[in-house]
């Protein structure tokens, strides 16, 4: 099966946890994004990083990984971008994902019944911060997912007895660790956001509800 990965070093994990500091505002995650070259500088009135997409860690033509953005975070009461408030309604959908791996376990090309190339995959040439294998196994998947949660686990110590929600989805594997207001989860499980045509992991960090 195909498998597209990105390497969790210590220096992302760094950035994982940066983030779950950040306060849950536009013009604070703006500041991260312009500080470390994931984003340019706003113009006017406008903002940096744009939600409700993927966002490309760095020049997409220079094949950057990215983060899939929810809603944008901040206050509904206020249009003041520097507002970051705990009422769970203001940031019911607003979240951030580090994809860790995306695989096509029974993906097969719809004419020829072989497993998905890379071109339909990727859709073109995977980034080059990335890692693809064409014909990796299931363990190689969950693997990745081990992998991180023994990170996350060295960093942040045991997680929560019960793991976090993670709407719309229960993915197949989680689990969750607080982190101040942050509520930070590893994933595994069916990719929604790709129309579960493909499984992906990734680390999941929201306001606490």
């Amino acid at each position: 099966m195909p498998m597209l990965s990105f390497p969790l070093t210590p220096q992302w994990l760094d950035h994982v946890l940066e983030l779950a500091d950040t306060p849950w505002c536009c013009d604070a995650f703006d500041a991260v994004f312009v500080r470390h070259g994931w984003a340019i500088p706003a113009e006017d009135d406008e903002v940096a990083v744009g939600w409700l997409d993927h966002w490309p860690l760095g020049d997409p033509a220079a094949g950057a990984w990215h983060v899939v953005l929810g809603e944008y975070p901040g206050c509904a009461d206020t249009d003041d971008r520097g507002v970051a408030c705990d009422d769970p309604e203001c940031h019911e959908n607003s979240f951030l994902v580090l994809p860790l791996a995306y695989a096509a376990i029974d993906a097969t090309d719809a004419y020829t019944g072989l497993p998905v190339s890379q071109q339909e995959f990727c859709g073109g040439e995977p980034p080059s911060q990335a890692a693809y294998l064409q014909d990796a196994r299931s363990e190689d998947f969950t693997a990745r997912y081990d992998d991180a949660a023994r990170m996350l686990r060295a960093r942040l110590g045991d997680p929560l007895p019960v793991a976090g929600p993670l709407p719309p989805d229960e993915p197949d594997q989680r689990i969750s660790w607080e982190r101040g207001k942050s509520l930070i989860t590893l994933f595994l499980g069916a990719n929604w956001y790709n129309y579960a045509q493909d499984d992906w992991i990734g680390i999941d960090i929201r306001p606490m509800g």
